[in-house]
């Protein structure tokens, strides 16, 4: 009795439909991005309903819409903001900050980022009462 003997053949893997598929996802990506909105954002910041009266152990940091601070009605120069944070760290526990609705948002981050390594670790921002 003879047996017929067969080749095993090495199963194999069609990547030609995988890569058909990366390549429309890719193509979708491209296509969807849109970093020109990301880079210039116009945006109202909102106003809060619910409000409460601030913590009286925090340092009231007030920013002017032509730039100015003031800590407690003393003008600073922003130069000079870390340092004197510093030194009321000690008397203070938080910070609130009251801006001017045209400040932009990122002299805020500067202001908070100088407030953490100044040691503060609760920050709060004023809002006006919104309409009800």
């Amino acid at each position: 009795m003879q047996f017929e003997s067969y080749r095993r053949e090495m199963p194999t893997i069609n990547v030609s439909a995988l890569i058909d598929v990366v390549f429309i996802l890719l193509i979708f990506v491209v296509l969807a991005a849109n970093f020109d909105r990301i880079r210039e954002m116009n945006m109202v910041l909102p106003s809060a309903d619910n409000s409460r009266e601030p913590r009286p152990d925090a340092v009231v940091i007030t920013v002017l819409a032509d730039g100015s601070m003031r800590i407690f009605d003393e003008a600073v120069a922003p130069e000079a903001l870390e340092g004197r944070l510093t030194t009321l760290r000690s008397q203070y526990e938080g910070l609130l900050l009251v801006s001017d609705g045209r400040v932009p948002l990122d002299r805020a981050v500067q202001i908070f980022d100088e407030a953490a390594s100044a040691g503060f670790t609760s920050v709060s921002i004023a809002t006006q009462r919104g309409a009800p």
